[in-house]
């Protein structure tokens, strides 16, 4: 809620109060094509790196303190993955 919804939106369809005049968008998580082409490796990199370290957009920003918490990343994968169905 403090960190993802301001730009991936409440249900992480990338229409969150912050995504305006982004560029690119920030991505849309009910996306299933997005969904099907990416693994859950690249999902928790980019949490913990940001959008650069995957050669995304660095307005995706990297989450360091979350390194040292793989229970928490890997909790943010399968809620990413879980907004497929929404």
């Amino acid at each position: 809620q403090t960190r993802c919804v301001a730009c991936h939106g409440p249900k992480g369809a990338g229409d969150g109060a912050a995504s305006k005049g982004l560029t690119p968008p920030p991505r849309n998580f009910q996306d299933p094509q997005w969904q099907a082409s990416v693994t859950d490796a690249h999902i928790e990199q980019i949490v913990q790196y940001g959008g650069a370290a995957v050669g995304k957009s660095a307005a995706m920003p990297a989450n360091p303190d979350l390194m040292s918490k793989p229970e928490v990343v890997a909790a943010l994968r399968a809620y990413v993955r879980g907004l497929a169905s929404h």
